[in-house]
């Protein structure tokens, strides 16, 4: 049996509804009826992965003001990855927004695919992302920020999953 990667996801839109009864106004959130229920499911992917093409920062403090690829430690306080080896090409990575010193702000994720840029999340503290890539994309495609980091004033801190071969 070889590795493989594994995804779960989940889509819900959540309408906020304002509903009077008795001359009191509540606040109700419901499953938007355009919807109907919540979108998702699994996703796992037939790329298998060795020790040697998987890498994660862990506890990372964003330092890029501006988009800057994953394809090494430059985006981050750190000199190097965590734990592991990175990919050459990425079939699915993960961010994790943990902490927050002062205020940052979102910690942005951007594909930038030459002519194109993708803006995949703007992450609130507490939030995260994982996002398969079934034709794989190189790492310096993968883009990562916190646009108002300042040393010691204002830091977003990560963890950031890659994967690939």
């Amino acid at each position: 049996m070889a590795n493989e990667i594994r995804l779960q996801s989940n889509l819900l839109a959540v309408k906020e509804v304002d509903v009077t009864e008795g001359g009191n106004t509540y606040d109700k959130s419901a499953v938007d009826t355009n919807a109907g229920r919540s979108f998702g499911g699994k996703y796992n992917t037939l790329t298998a992965y060795t020790d040697g093409d998987i890498a994660r920062w862990s506890d990372a403090v964003i330092t890029a003001t501006s988009y800057d690829g994953i394809n090494d430690s430059g985006w981050t306080e750190l000199s190097d990855v965590t734990d592991g080896t990175l990919p050459t090409t990425c079939y699915a990575f993960a961010v994790e927004y943990i902490k927050e010193l002062g205020t940052v702000g979102t910690v942005d994720i951007e594909l930038d695919l030459g002519t194109d840029q993708i803006v995949l999340a703007a992450l609130d503290l507490g939030e995260a992302i994982s996002i398969p890539a079934a034709g794989g994309l190189s790492l310096d495609k993968i883009k990562i920020k916190a646009g108002a980091y300042s040393n010691g004033v204002n830091e977003a801190t990560v963890n950031v999953l890659v994967m690939g071969t």
